[in-house]
């Protein structure tokens, strides 16, 4: 049923974008979700312990490649807004009569033509939707359709290798510390796309491969 929703962003764009908020664009989402697909909200204190741990290990494993089933026949059909906050991914689990759905919102007021990813990359087993309103524009994406494991692996790889060069270097500080304020170096994750080739295409509303992925997403949410 989720395809639905892909769907409608792609012939009813203008209904989506009519509001410069992100948070407006949310709300938008969550009406589709309720009022044409019959989905309800539901909060994780909803869900048993046992059951709302194996999502939330899943959900937030970074490397996680399947959509999980449902653990509970009673989630059906509904959804959960923002589990771990607002700054926090996902903005939305969704459940389906099969599968557990990670749906990741970004939007941008002004004319951004790619998301801001902060400390995460595309999770392969979550969608995307992401609006530009300054574009007038909408997109969305399997996160398996646009970054490799093995590019995703090497990336959080990266910041891995990175801390424990931060920890070395942090064993020296107290030693180098006479004044004793406490300064010491502090690494945070970020990831951005850069034209590092000639062949990088960052825009995802001109990119080469937009409707097949698209494509690829309305097709896979239809199966889950």
């Amino acid at each position: 049923m989720l395809n639905k929703l892909f769907l409608s962003l792609k012939t009813d764009k203008s209904s989506y974008l009519n509001a410069k908020l992100g948070k407006d664009f949310e709300d938008r989402i969550a009406n589709y979700l309720n009022m044409s697909l019959g989905f309800r909200r539901i909060l994780k204190q909803d869900i048993d312990i046992v059951s709302w741990k194996a999502i939330k290990n899943h959900v937030q494993d970074k490397l996680a490649t399947n959509f999980i089933n449902i653990p509970n026949k009673k989630l059906i059909r509904s959804y959960i807004y923002q589990p771990y906050g607002s700054q926090q991914f996902p903005d939305y689990i969704i459940f389906t009569d099969k599968k557990v759905i990670p749906l990741e919102i970004k939007f941008s007021s002004k004319s951004q033509s790619k998301p801001i990813w902060n400390s995460n990359v595309p999770k392969a087993d979550a969608f995307y939707i992401f609006g530009s309103y300054g574009l007038n524009d909408i997109t969305f994406f399997c996160g398996d359709d646009i970054i490799t494991g093995q590019h995703r692996k090497a990336l959080y790889g990266f910041f891995e290798d990175i801390r424990k060069l931060q920890n070395e270097i942090r064993e020296e500080m107290p030693l180098l510390d006479e004044t004793n304020r406490g300064f010491t170096p502090y690494i945070r994750s970020a990831f951005d796309q850069r034209k590092h080739k000639k062949t990088v295409e960052s825009s995802f509303f001109s990119h080469s491969d937009r409707k097949k992925v698209e494509d690829l997403a309305i097709r896979k949410s239809d199966e889950l």
